[in-house]
């Protein structure tokens, strides 16, 4: 299982407007695309660096598992997500070696498989896989 690059990386923020202005005012970041994802009881922005992505987003209920990490630790780093070519051939991998996984489908399109801080020095990672990508 080999990562074919960091797809993004999540940071949990308590308030979405203000971290918004907070990147783009300082590090000139811009804005490709903002939306609420109400199955996931959130909001989110996308800002494209280079060829990754920096997702902010602010938690819409306690019902999105980002609302207790916010409320025990604060703002910050959520996820690291690496894209991966089989969401699948990934899990198997890392399930051979020991490590516990949970797949899902994020939504069409997207199939995400997570791996507990607990097994990654602190760190929560999701494999991504696109599955709407031509070929993919």
């Amino acid at each position: 299982m080999l990562a074919k690059k960091i797809d993004h990386v999540a940071i949990a923020v308590k308030d979405l407007d203000a971290a918004i202005q907070t990147f783009t005012r300082n590090f000139a970041f811009p804005v490709q695309s903002t939306g609420l994802k109400e199955e996931l009881h959130q909001r989110w922005a996308l800002l494209p660096v280079a060829d990754t992505f920096l997702e902010l987003f602010q938690p819409t209920s306690d019902a999105n598992r980002a609302a207790q990490f916010l409320s025990e630790r604060g703002e910050g780093l959520y996820a690291l997500s690496l894209e991966v070519e089989s969401v699948a051939d990934a899990a198997d991998h890392l399930v051979s070696k020991g490590i516990p996984v949970k797949i899902q489908t994020v939504h069409e399109g997207l199939n995400a498989c997570f791996i507990s801080p607990e097994h990654t020095h602190g760190v929560l990672i999701s494999l991504i896989e696109h599955t709407d990508k031509p070929g993919g």
